[in-house]
């Protein structure tokens, strides 16, 4: 057993009849025992782990490219991907950082006293749309391809935790995943399916004790988007609700996983001070532009419920609808005893955070899309019927419908 392995068995008890305190689902999918039949062959195996993220991706693919047809777009084109703040993410790959009074950056904008620029965006996305331009490729292929690239990679990553389930129970997560409601987001250029990658990542490496990476990983998603900063408290919460002592190890492991993923955001703060002079730039703008602060999360969830379009606030319904899903389905696997760290972290922190936390931010929020980043609590899906979890991918696909037609018509922002 490793020394990263082996701080939390060890103060679980003897380290030899411990109880496993990583997710089943991050073991193999194959068992082999003495005299089983010859292992699969390596493509038999990369389809287990591939095929059906593959389906799911190209699922979600015809999805939104009948919306696309239907609403009068054509959803293999570039420019069909970017709309709004996703032409700010390439703007900022071309031409870099900016801020500066909106008096003299938007003359006659309606907020001149406050901050404007494009500083109010993180810096991961696009820098790696930039990375990408220096080997020639344009700004929009960029920002596409690597969003495309970590769609498909996020339901890879999502079909690693979900090994031991059945294939038709896999497979039904799979396509809620694929059909959320909002995730035409995944697919534009727009840093959700990265951050959601580099997520799942992350607790892919947390199950299997890789606190390091996971840490590292971590720090990195927080440079992606503001909300995955909430991966701090969730990848604290799984190193320490295990049974057994808070001995310094466990402690000083879950410190450096938080704080390491904490540092990602004082690391976007850093790139603001050395491109537009302000560290503060990213909190001005967004504060000044958008309203966002410290708000009452039911003053407004109601207040968006009541303004909103019908088929957002359907969204934030839906949204909501499956975080009480997936903690059902927690309750439901703990009377069977068969709960892990993981359900436990993301059914109790990291999906009621997430749907609360851009509430607490204010309507100014793009709601819709930072549920995006709920994808992970579609595990605990697996603990319920494969019926339910296929009516709930059902129940999504017009959502996503509509939305798409929404992202495409720029209604959405």
């Amino acid at each position: 057993m490793s020394v990263q392995r082996s701080v939390l068995a060890d103060e679980a008890g003897n380290a030899r009849t411990a109880q496993p305190l990583v997710p089943r689902q991050a073991g193999s999918a194959v068992r082999t025992d003495a005299g089983s039949a010859s292992r699969p062959s390596r493509l038999a195996r990369i389809w287990s782990y591939a095929g059906l993220p593959l389906l799911a991706y190209l699922l979600g693919h015809v999805l939104h490219g009948v919306a696309a047809y239907w609403f009068g777009f054509d959803w293999l084109s570039a420019d069909s991907r970017i709309r709004w703040d996703g032409g700010i993410y390439l703007g900022i790959a071309e031409t870099g950082y900016n801020a500066g009074p909106c008096a003299q950056v938007y003359p006659n904008g309606p907020n001149p006293d406050g901050l404007c620029g494009n500083a109010g965006w993180f810096p991961l996305l696009p820098y790696l749309v930039l990375a990408l331009t220096k080997i020639g490729l344009g700004s929009a292929a960029a920002g596409v391809l690597i969003a495309e690239a970590c769609a498909l990679g996020m339901l890879i990553a999502l079909r690693r935790l979900l090994a031991r389930a059945r294939p038709v129970v896999t497979f039904a997560c799979l396509a809620v995943a694929a059909l959320l409601p909002s995730g035409v987001y995944f697919h534009a250029t727009f840093p959700m399916s990265l951050v959601m990658v580099l997520t799942l990542v992350m607790f892919l490496l947390l199950v299997r004790g890789r606190w390091v990476l996971a840490g590292l990983t971590g720090m990195v998603a927080a440079t992606a988007y503001p909300l995955a900063v909430l991966l701090a408290p969730a990848a604290v919460v799984f190193l320490l609700i295990p049974p057994g002592r808070w001995a310094w190890r466990r402690l000083a492991v879950a410190a450096y996983v938080g704080g390491l993923t904490g540092a990602g955001v004082l690391a976007v703060f850093g790139v603001m001070q050395l491109t537009t002079g302000r560290w503060d730039a990213y909190l001005a703008i967004q504060s000044s532009n958008y309203g966002h602060g410290v708000h009452n999360p039911i003053t407004t969830y109601l207040t968006l419920i009541e303004w909103q379009p019908s088929t957002v606030s359907a969204e934030l319904v839906f949204s909501t609808g499956l975080v009480l899903l997936a903690a059902a389905a927690l309750v439901v696997a703990a009377v069977r005893r068969q709960a892990t760290v993981l359900d436990w972290t993301l059914g109790a922190v990291y999906g009621p955070l997430l749907l609360i936390t851009p509430l607490v931010v204010g309507a100014g929020q793009a709601q819709f899309r930072s549920h995006t980043l709920l994808l992970p609590v579609v595990l605990l899906l697996r603990h319920l019927r494969w019926p339910v979890t296929a009516a709930l991918a059902a129940l999504g696909s017009p959502l996503a419908f509509l939305m798409t037609g929404l992202f495409l018509t720029r209604a959405l922002v």
